[in-house]
């Protein structure tokens, strides 16, 4: 296929450079203004624009598809509606989410193991899956454009980054140094994701919550509450979670009672 990505941001960048890496497909990338003979020579046109930019830039390209174009945008917190001035020319729409974190401008997540999540027409969708094997990705199927999916994705996304930033600031009040730090807790946040894979939920969950040492739990909380209220909070807001996938995974009633009683302690 010939593949026009519009954008060169985190997501369009990551895009291209897995596209050319695999070499199966044709791939042109281009930024605020369009290579108007590469759109009309292409077969597939992803946008991979701000969320606010791609029902203008659809509404700009609309008339330089060819037909049966299936062009695809990556916002997942956007619907199909969104690209409806390419469908009304006969464009193929649908949506590619990367369920992936895109935090730099400078070095690009790998896209293999990840997983894209599509929807919208057939076509739209099927090709999605080839974009995404050829990115070595997975795709499933789901109505990105509901909240409850984009919440699900920023819990974990934007969750597991906020508690990493506390946990290095821990990690550096003991004298360790900062980069030795987030490489230490980017480990540890990779083989949890490496178990939620493998083993599922609520297997995956581990530490003393998970055992019901409440006993643990405490010392935890005395301490952190010496270093400062924010870290307690932070340990303190993700506690009832932890005890839910906890008694999930099998805790007895009464260890997870008494973990909350310490909870409650001030």
């Amino acid at each position: 296929m010939k593949v026009a990505i519009l954008g060169r941001g985190r997501v369009g960048s990551a895009l291209r450079r897995s596209l050319k890496d695999d070499g199966t497909h044709d791939v042109t990338a281009m930024g605020r203004k369009p290579n108007l003979s590469a759109l009309r020579d292409a077969n597939v046109v992803i946008l991979a624009v701000s969320d606010d930019a791609i029902e203008p830039v659809a509404e700009r390209i609309a008339t330089e598809l060819k037909p049966r174009t299936t062009v695809l945008h990556c916002a997942g917190a956007r619907n199909v509606d969104e690209l409806d001035a390419c469908a009304a020319q006969g464009a193929n729409v649908g949506v590619m989410h990367p369920l992936v974190s895109f935090p730099s401008k400078r070095r690009y997540p790998s896209l293999k193991g990840k997983t894209f999540v599509a929807h919208g027409s057939s076509q739209a969708v099927a090709v999605s899956r080839r974009i995404g094997k050829a990115c070595g990705a997975r795709v499933i199927t789901a109505q990105t454009a509901n909240p409850v999916y984009h919440a699900a994705a920023a819990l974990v996304a934007n969750g597991a980054a906020a508690l990493a930033f506390v946990a290095v600031h821990l990690l550096e009040g003991l004298g360790v140094a900062k980069r030795d730090a987030e490489r230490s807790i980017g480990g540890l946040l990779e083989s949890v994701g490496e178990n939620v894979q493998s083993v599922g939920v609520p297997d995956s969950l581990t530490g003393p919550v998970a055992r019901g040492d409440s006993s643990t739990v405490d010392r935890h909380r005395k301490a952190l509450r010496r270093v400062g209220r924010g870290a307690l909070s932070a340990y303190d807001a993700v506690l009832p979670v932890i005890l839910q996938n906890a008694e999930a995974l099998g805790l007895p009633r009464q260890r997870a009672d008494e973990i909350r009683r310490i909870a409650k302690r001030r």
